[in-house]
Parts: structure tokens; sequence; C-alpha cells
């Protein structure tokens, strides 16, 4: 018998059954046949029970990341209410600012860091790894907020005119830190390995949309936050289908029980709907289920909320028409205006040393010009120029406009560490500056290229009703692109980020942008 079904107890056994409940032993109460992973019975004699009802499932990201608020913070108040005293920190004032903006530099680039996505949540070494790493730029940040920010805020505070008072707290904090934030991570992993994460998610259909579901929620990133069990269409009066091997261990018995029974004996956290033929379905079957607090899922959302894309692969256009999204209030764009004049600003005036340093390698390797400018197609399909440091010879495109190439012999050897480093994109913040770009958007693409995707590529002209932009949802998502499946595929993060915009995605996704810096991923 599938571990998602859960008929009532014979008799003599409910005590059996209360005690396993109480133990909190969700895996074995409950556990859809996953492929690769043996079943396991229930103990002879009796039949596993459950109450109906909705579980809570916690957010893994936020768990994490409420355990580093609260390891990191004590951490940080031990250390600087242990040591203040010798650094002359008596302001009790000063000391609880230093430690709120200690924390805040430090929480800021874990998540800049990606050390609460996904891919990290399920791996110990890559957890680690970007902790290490992130706490390491937050020190060096720390230091400079220290001395030359808080230095102007207390005056007299000796620790913070001293530079290396400054960074005796920076680093030391830094230490300490990166102790809580393994001890965070030991606590969270131990957590999942009971887990205390995993969803429970029943998938109505057994044809191709179910397998494509099958498929992506056995993915790495996703099997181990992920429990799945299907249910044949017939239970919601669809054609039965001929089952894929891959999903026919995994499909409950339904042995003649309605959908109202089967609401109340299964515990699901989830339910998606992903068949192939829809006409005549008797989709008022499914209520029970949503009125059991079990969210229902339409199967396009679904993938849009675990992708974090558009598939247009099994997009339907009534999705997008009749879906909640792309809205962009006046307010939105003002704000959004204003963050593009204020950060492009501030970031050309710190970036022109490293221009300067620039420009001067690239002329002395072939004494060719410093500045790039191409045609590119940004909102409304307006072409303007974008300007980029040289990172190529002057004669790369006598033979036309062509895609780069890993490894194209035609980047200069400072140009390779321009592009790898992405210095070349600095320029592009007077693009930004003067509003032809914005920060955050899909990235702009040069005219020839567009004609051509437009007609390759459903839905392709949707992503110019929007400024282009410097970084973008897809480019924190996928790596570089070069070829039309590449540009097919971005396409789907950019309609996510137009579809589901907001204020708050572009500050992250500007965080995140420090993540495709450090560990960049397909650079040409």
């Amino acid at each position: 018998m599938s571990r998602f079904v859960s008929p009532e107890p014979r008799d003599g056994a409910v005590a059996d059954v209360a005690r396993a409940s109480r133990r909190g032993s969700r895996e074995d109460r409950i556990s859809p046949p996953v492929a690769g992973v043996p079943r396991t019975s229930a103990p002879e004699g009796y039949e596993l029970t459950a109450k109906p009802s909705h579980r809570y499932v916690p957010n893994s990201a936020l768990v994490l990341f409420l355990l580093d608020f609260v390891f990191l913070g004590i951490a940080q108040a031990g250390l600087f209410g242990g040591i203040g005293a010798r650094l002359d920190i008596r302001d009790p004032v000063q000391l609880w600012l230093l430690v709120f903006v200690s924390l805040g530099v430090h929480l800021s680039f874990l998540y800049a860091a990606g050390c609460f996505r996904r891919d990290t949540l399920i791996n110990f070494a890559t957890a680690t790894s970007r902790l290490a790493v992130a706490l390491g730029f937050s020190a060096v940040v720390l230091l400079i907020l220290m001395h030359f920010v808080m230095g102007q805020i207390f005056p007299d505070a000796i620790i913070f005119r001293s530079v290396s008072r400054s960074a005796t707290i920076a680093f030391l904090g830094m230490g300490v830190s990166l102790c809580a934030g393994l001890y965070s991570r030991v606590l969270f992993f131990a957590m999942a390995r009971r887990h205390w994460f995993r969803r429970r998610v029943l998938i109505v259909g057994t044809g191709s949309r179910a397998l494509y579901l099958y498929n992506l929620l056995n993915n790495d990133s996703h099997r181990e936050l992920t429990e799945l069990a299907f249910l044949p269409e017939t239970v919601i009066g669809g054609e039965p289908t001929q089952v894929p091997s891959a999903l026919r261990d995994s499909v409950l018995p339904v042995s003649g029980r309605n959908v109202e029974r089967l609401a109340s004996e299964l515990l699901v956290d989830e339910l998606v709907v992903a068949v192939d033929e829809q006409r005549g379905l008797a989709l008022e079957t499914l209520l029970p289920w949503k009125t059991n607090g079990i969210p229902v899922f339409e199967f396009n959302a679904f993938i849009e909320r675990e992708t974090g894309r558009v598939d247009l692969r099994w997009l339907e256009l009534s999705y997008l028409l009749f879906s909640n999204g792309f809205q962009i209030r006046l307010m939105d764009a003002g704000l959004k205006r204003m963050m593009d004049i204020l950060v492009s600003s501030v970031a050309l005036l710190v970036s022109l040393p490293v221009l300067l340093i620039s420009a001067i390698a690239i002329v002395s390797e072939d004494f060719g010009p410093v500045l790039y400018r191409q045609t590119r197609v940004t909102q409304g399909g307006r072409n303007f120029w974008i300007y980029k440091l040289r990172t190529m010879r002057t004669d790369a495109e006598k033979f036309g406009a062509q895609w780069a190439e890993e490894d194209d012999p035609r980047i200069t050897r400072v140009g390779r560490i321009l592009r790898r480093t992405r210095v070349d994109e600095i320029p592009q913040l007077f693009n930004v500056l003067i509003g032809q770009m914005s920060l955050v958007g899909p990235r702009p693409e040069r005219p020839l290229f567009v004609d051509d995707l437009s007609k390759k590529i459903r839905l392709y002209s949707l992503r110019h009703n929007v400024k282009s932009g410097l970084t973008g949802w897809a480019q924190i998502n996928y790596p570089y692109g070069a070829s039309e499946e590449d540009a097919r595929r971005k396409l789907e993060y950019d309609l996510y980020y137009m579809k589901n915009y907001s204020l708050l995605r572009d500050l992250s996704i500007m965080l995140q942008t420090f993540r495709v810096l450090i560990w960049p991923q397909g650079v040409r």
C-alpha cells in the first residue's frame, strides 16, 4: 500500500498509531513512493492512519535566515560586549549601533552570495564555502563603514577614527560570525535530514505534463525538499492515459474511492492539476481539497513558482492573459527611476579609478580605442548606443555580427579579464543615468539578433515592454547565452520578472548580482 494512503486502523492498533504520531515521524506516517527509494510498508497486523489536516511545512530558506539572524546576532553582541571596553566603546548607543550595522552587513552579503538559494540548502560544502566568501567581503565593507561613515557620526570615538581598531572589530566579527554561521548550518542540515522542510506534492495526471513535473522535481535541487505521488486523471473525470514507465511506481491506487474520501485520507501539502486533455474535467470534485486548506495549483502556475520562469514549452496564452501580473504602477516606475539615477551616479564616481586603470591597460595592449559602442534595442523597440570597455580586437566584426563563443579568439588578453570581472560593463551606467537603460531589466540585444529571434521565438517582443537592464533576473539565474535556445530560456526568466515585478525584487536582483560577479558562469 502506498504510504500516501491512510485508511482507518484495525482494532487494537489505535494505541500504536497514536504513539507513532507523537513521535513525529512524519516520513514514516506518510511518504510518497519515489523512484529509486525503497518502499516501507506498515507493521504487520494493521494499516497506518492519519487525521486529515493541512500541516505546516516551514520555508527552508526562511528558517536558515532566522537561524543566522539569531546566532550571528548573539555572536556579534557577545563579541562587542566582551571587548568593547578594551576598545573604548563606552557608549551603549555606539555599541548597539555597531552590533546592528555589523549584523545587517553580514546578512546582506550572505543573501547576495546566494547562501539562501535552493542549491545551497541541499549541499553542505556549497553552503559553507559561500558562507566564508560572503563574510570575508562583508568584513571589508564593515571596515569601510566603521571608519568612514560611523567615524563621521561619532567623531570623538577612537575606535572609529583608528583604522587598526576598526579592522580588529571587523575581522574579529567575521571570525565569530563564521563560527556562528557554521553552527546554524549544522543545525539546519540536521533538520533537513529529518525532513522538516520536505513538501508532499500530489499531482493529478499521468501523461506528458505529469512526466515533465516528475523529471523537474526529481533533479538535484528539488529531490531533497519534495515528495511526489500521482493520481490518475479519472479521479476528476478525465480520459485514462498510458502511464509512463517512470511514473508507475508513484501512481496511487484509487480502488474505487471518490475524491471526497481521498481528500480526507491523503495527507498532502499541495495538489497540482497536470492533465493533458483538460476538456470535460469535473474540477468541482477538487473543492474538498481546497476547503481542507490544501493549495490547488494550475500546471503553469506551479511551474512558474518552482522554476522562477514562464516555461514557453507548455505555456497557454490564456494563463498569461487571465493571471495576475505585468503591472508597474506609476509610483513604482518613479521610484525605480530615482533608484537608477542615485545608484548609477554613485557607482560611476566610485568606479572611476577602476575605469582609469582599465583604460590604460587596454591602450597599452594594442593602442586601440578604449570605449566600444554598439546599437542595442530597449523599451518600445527603440535603438540606442550602448557603451562598453573594448574587450575584442578592433577588427572583431569584419565578417559581420556574430555571437561570442567560448574562448573566443577575438577577445584580447586584457579583455578576457575585463569580461570575467564584468568591469567592461561599467560604462553602461552612463546609459542608465541618461534613461536609456535601467539597473534591472532584460539585457539589450542587437537589432539584427532581435529581428531574427522575434521570428523564431514566440513572445520575444514582449521583453521590450520594459527598459533593458544592466543586470536582470535572467542574468542571476542563467549563464551567458549565445544561441537561440539560450535566448529562449532567458526570455522565460525575463517574462517571469516582468510578470512579477516589484521594487523589492529589483533590490534582490541587484544584491544577488554579487554572486554572479564572484562565481561567473559561462562568461565569454
